[in-house]
């Protein structure tokens, strides 16, 4: 296998670049290498090219703002402070209390209604107590009077 260093001038600068000749002379390469300029050449130029290279721009700056996005949310998500985890986790703590909490709510409950029950006898009681005092204290008064008369 031979090896051909071709010259290129690039930017005012000499490169070499090593070739393989696959048994073909310099003017062949030189010729190939001048139709795989041009294609190129015609590649940039075409429409096609040109609307696929802004169809990759446009993506390009898409896919940035989605990452930009991305970080937004994950900010919002992952705040120490006032994230979305740590409110479920609030939320999680506080439905964990209220339920340790329930069976004393229930005992509240039920001693106020218990004591509600006894007020309301007490107060029947002394309605009763009452009544029959002003009844006494009546007849009471309606005997002396009559008496006196």
């Amino acid at each position: 296998m031979v090896i051909l260093f071709c010259l290129i001038y690039i930017e005012n600068r000499l490169i070499r670049l090593p070739m393989d000749l696959n048994g073909r002379d310099n003017k062949e390469l030189v010729l190939e290498l001048l139709n795989a300029f041009n294609s190129f050449k015609q590649k940039l130029e075409d429409p096609n090219y040109i609307q696929m290279e802004n169809s990759i721009r446009q993506m390009m700056e898409g896919q940035k703002e989605m990452r930009e996005d991305i970080s937004e949310l994950k900010k919002q998500l992952l705040n120490p402070f006032d994230g979305v985890i740590v409110e479920t986790r609030k939320n999680t703590e506080a439905r964990e209390q209220r339920e340790n909490m329930e069976e004393t709510y229930d005992k509240l409950i039920e001693e106020h209604k218990s004591l509600m029950r006894w007020k309301s006898n007490v107060q029947k009681i002394g309605i009763a107590l009452g009544t029959s005092a002003g009844a006494v204290i009546t007849w009471l008064i309606s005997t002396f009077l009559m008496n006196r008369w």
